[in-house]
């Protein structure tokens, strides 16, 4: 085993554990990320396919609208054949078809004109539609291009955690330095120095007693931990 002083051993093995604490974040962090990213990917997905199924449906809608239009014209086209036949008889009966065929045509007009107003109404959406699309688009391509980068990200951070413990392992067995222990004491030290400043702002706001109590305490603690068998 190499040489090296207490000291240098604990400043290692501090290092170490800090090197290793800020690996495992920062593993975590991408595992979330990649996660996260996948959602989105996937839900982005979902909308292209459901813009997709629509443009279906709107093709079925359209090729409907048209099956009715052209019932409504033939419809139409009966009623000029009735006007014709209509004019053809006595005057009576004449100007009865002619009323009711006229009627009929009236409707149908009226029929045609609102279909005409959805039949617009679904052109209009299927317009948009196409624009939430191609918006989506670039939106898909760059959410999978940040799912896979977010998952080589994850993948490094593995890589080096595993780095990390194998050079854990490797000054454990040449020089004697203990990460877990470096990290028990860094984060001891970093309590300790949190305890003092918070007894430091409680004498600073006038409570230098209740200070005092807290640090006969501290004391007190040390003392019997020092004495255990």
């Amino acid at each position: 085993m190499s040489e090296i002083s207490a000291e240098e051993r604990q400043r290692l093995a501090e290092s170490l554990a800090e090197a290793m604490r800020a690996s495992g974040e920062a593993e975590q962090a991408s595992g979330l990320a990649q996660a996260q990213a996948a959602r989105q990917a996937a839900e982005i997905e979902g909308l292209l396919e459901g813009g997709e199924r629509l443009a279906l449906r709107g093709r079925d809608l359209r090729a409907s609208v048209q099956e009715l239009r052209d019932t409504l014209e033939r419809g139409r086209l009966s009623t000029l054949n009735a006007a014709l036949e209509g004019a053809r008889l006595g005057e009576v009966a004449g100007k009865a078809l002619l009323a009711m065929t006229e009627e009929v045509r009236s409707a149908l007009g009226r029929s045609a004109d609102v279909l005409d107003e959805h039949a617009t109404r679904v052109a209009e959406l299927e317009r948009e539609r196409e624009r939430l699309l191609l918006a989506l688009g670039p939106l898909a391509d760059a959410a999978r291009a940040v799912s896979s980068e977010v998952a080589r990200a994850a993948e490094r951070s593995r890589a080096q955690r595993d780095a990390l413990a194998g050079l854990g392992l490797t000054l454990r067995q040449e020089l004697g330095v203990d990460p877990e222990l470096g990290g028990l004491l860094s984060r001891a030290s970093r309590e300790a120095q949190g305890l003092m400043e918070t007894l430091a702002a409680l004498e600073a706001r006038g409570a230098a007693a209740e200070a005092q109590v807290l640090r006969d305490q501290v004391a007190a603690l040390t003392k019997a931990r020092a004495e255990e068998p």
